[in-house]
């Protein structure tokens, strides 16, 4: 079988994406972020995966931004499932073994891609959120003039009493 691909039901997806986000708890989340930069290069390079890099790039940001507080507004079953299909494409040893040539990656593809389908409307309120922070500190560094001069009373005020 070497050489072919075998295509993945969508409920063995959904079995796969499943056992993998029982796995995911806190501890593991912390882990799966020291392994982002690994994780994204198997993006980067297998063929079945490039597609979703930018997915891939944006779950990390949320992940690292639900464990730093900055938004949590992602209900925790959300960001396991998500941490779960990470985890699961990082797994060599998967319902397709990842060394198998040609094949061993689409059952990662299939895996991602139903967590992503099925993370959609969680994901996208969080890239609108992010967009809205971005457009919020662009504005804010677009009003502050920083050829103003501010006089050196005012530059350095201590409040004495």
């Amino acid at each position: 079988m070497f050489g072919t691909k075998k295509e993945m039901s969508e409920q063995d997806a959904v079995d796969q994406a499943q056992k993998y986000a029982k796995k995911v708890n806190e501890d593991t989340v912390a882990d799966l972020v020291n392994k982002e930069e690994k994780i994204k290069s198997i993006f980067g390079k297998a063929e079945d995966l490039k597609k979703y890099w930018d997915d891939a790039c944006d779950i990390f940001s949320l992940i690292k931004e639900r464990i730093g507080g900055a938004y949590t507004d992602t209900p925790w079953p959300t960001i396991a499932a998500l941490a779960g299909a990470l985890l699961y494409v990082f797994s060599p040893v998967d319902f397709i073994p990842d060394f198998i040539p040609f094949a061993g990656f689409i059952d990662d593809a299939s895996v991602f891609g139903f967590v992503l389908m099925s993370a959609n409307v969680d994901l996208e309120k969080y890239r609108a959120w992010k967009e809205t922070r971005k457009t919020s500190v662009k504005q804010i560094e677009s009003s502050i003039d920083i050829d103003e001069e501010v006089p050196a009373d005012r530059a350095m005020s201590t409040k004495e009493e």
